[in-house]
């Protein structure tokens, strides 16, 4: 994974690369067009490469959980996989994507005229910068979080089928399963959180949309939001809180997602 990690980076940045000599080198419409194209597969490639991370601490977090349990082989395996979230290098993961989008957004405002420049090209710079010290820190970690798989598989082992450990497992395992309606919160909230990034590219990145209202997009991804932080919270397999506590902390994002949508409908 780490090997693959550096080629999609190292692609990442050489989109980045070809992005901004069409953008330096655009001198009449049909040049800042090929720019727009250019930085939009770049900043499309560059956030799918950019959350492999994610999905691999995740993926392998929960692995090295499962094995753990299975294998009785005890908590300091986890904890041991949790110190790459404790690092100072695991902030990192966030700073490319962020950068990138805010390069994207920022292009966008700058091409229609409502942003500067020089505010793109920071976002430009801190996201090629970001990215190029992702392709060093990112893989190291990556290496050590497969050393700690092997080890963890070396030392333990988990029970064989048809024993009585066996079957003990699995009823664990099915008590421990995520239920339907957490697994159902975090699709929502992905949802929610859609609506309004397609609805900022409707905006900012078309000119035929430009004038698109917020409240069809806005309002249903506030009650998405809503109706998912409430779900979330009400069925989190380790912490559970109580429904009047669950929709009480939702309503209230609810509530405060309600005066941000009527603000920026104002506003705009």
């Amino acid at each position: 994974m780490a090997t693959i990690f550096r080629a999609l980076m190292t692609a990442v940045l050489l989109l980045f690369a070809w992005a901004a000599w069409l953008g330096l080198h655009a001198a009449d419409v049909s040049g800042a067009a090929a720019h727009e194209s250019a930085g939009l597969v770049a900043a499309l490639v560059a956030t799918l490469g950019q959350s492999v991370p994610f999905a691999y601490f995740l993926g392998t977090g929960f692995w090295i959980r499962a094995f753990a349990r299975a294998s009785r082989a005890g908590p300091e395996w986890e904890q041991r996989h949790r110190g790459w979230i404790k690092s100072r290098s695991y902030p990192l993961m966030y700073l490319p994507p962020a950068f990138t989008v805010a390069a994207a957004i920022s292009g966008m405002l700058a091409g229609s005229g409502r942003a500067p420049v020089g505010v793109h090209l920071a976002c430009v710079l801190l996201a090629a910068l970001s990215t190029a010290a992702a392709l060093v820190i990112v893989p190291r970690a990556m290496r050590r979080n497969s050393a700690l798989m092997d080890e963890l598989a070396d030392r333990h082992q988990v029970p064989r089928p048809a024993t009585p450990a066996y079957e003990q497992l699995v009823q664990e395992e099915e008590a421990r399963a995520l239920p339907p309606l957490f697994q159902l919160s975090r699709v929502l909230l992905f949802f929610s959180v859609q609506l309004v990034l397609i609805w900022l590219y409707l905006r900012l990145g078309t000119e035929s949309w430009r004038g698109a209202p917020l409240l069809p997009f806005g309002a249903p991804a506030v009650a998405l939001l809503t109706l998912g932080l409430g779900l979330n919270a009400l069925h989190d397999p380790n912490k559970p809180a109580t429904p009047a506590a669950a929709w009480a902390r939702a309503l209230a994002v609810g509530g405060a997602g309600v005066a941000a949508l009527v603000a920026v409908a104002f506003l705009t």
